[in-house]
């Protein structure tokens, strides 16, 4: 198993919302692109395909309100990779919030250290794209 951590992003925003937002994946239908394709959400799961390559299915296996949600792959992902992420989350103010990610993958010790670098980029441009999604809408 290797954990990953994202870096930290701070959002100019209340942390309540950003975690009733975070906390369904209906949500996630609003941010398809063209890399994301079989979309399907309801509010504790969610599966899709990314490029034709990867079949991905998430649920959510645990919410503590305005601490931390915790999402679950259900399959195995290219090759038997199953994984943990945590959205963590600290209120910074009335109007403000640090909002990061950690990873738990599980698979195969070399490939997840050839991965490594790929994975910490992709979870800090999630971070950088929450961020400027949620301070965007304005909730």
């Amino acid at each position: 198993m290797k954990q990953i951590n994202s870096k930290t992003v701070e959002i100019s925003q209340a942390v309540e919302p950003i975690f009733y937002a975070l906390s369904d994946f209906r949500n996630l239908a609003l941010m398809q692109n063209d890399k994301v394709q079989n979309m399907q959400c309801t509010y504790d799961t969610c599966s899709f395909n990314v490029n034709g390559m990867a079949d991905i299915a998430l649920r959510i296996k645990e919410r503590k309100p305005f601490e931390y949600i915790t999402i679950a792959s259900d399959n195995e992902i290219m090759g038997g990779f199953s994984f943990f992420l945590n959205f963590i989350f600290e209120k910074t103010g009335e109007r403000s919030c640090n909002l990061s990610a950690e990873a738990t993958i599980d698979g195969n010790a070399i490939t997840l250290m050839m991965l490594k670098k790929q994975i910490q980029n992709g979870l800090d441009m999630l971070m950088d794209g929450i961020k400027k999604g949620i301070e965007a809408q304005n909730i």
